[in-house]
């Protein structure tokens, strides 16, 4: 009896040995799904930030792009206008010719 206890140790630290044996695979798996989880979330965070980055240079072109448009149809709708002063400027003209032209012709 004086070595049973020696032996049951043995065969108790022989089974924790086993048991924990048989476990180490389920540990590193579940730290390697931990670590995935990790490695997924922060890139997602990095996507959404490119995304975030991305979504501001597309409005910064768009609204360039407006101001640009805006700028043009004004730009337009003066040219519009000078033409429109400048043809009523020759109307007068012409008008002040035809008025010259008939003065000449009752005086002569």
């Amino acid at each position: 009896m004086e070595h049973g206890y020696l032996i049951l140790a043995i065969l108790a630290l022989l089974f924790i040995g086993i048991y924990g044996y048989s476990y180490v695979p389920i540990i590193l798996e579940k730290r390697k799904e931990k670590q995935l989880k990790i490695e997924q979330v922060e890139l997602q965070e990095v996507r959404k930030k490119d995304n975030l980055i991305k979504q501001e240079l597309r409005d910064e072109r768009l609204n360039k792009s407006l101001k640009r448009s805006a700028e043009i149809r004004k730009e337009l709708q003066r040219l519009e206008q000078m033409k429109k002063n400048r043809g009523s400027l020759f109307e007068d003209e012409l008008n002040q010719m035809k008025v010259e032209k008939m003065k000449k012709q009752q005086a002569g």
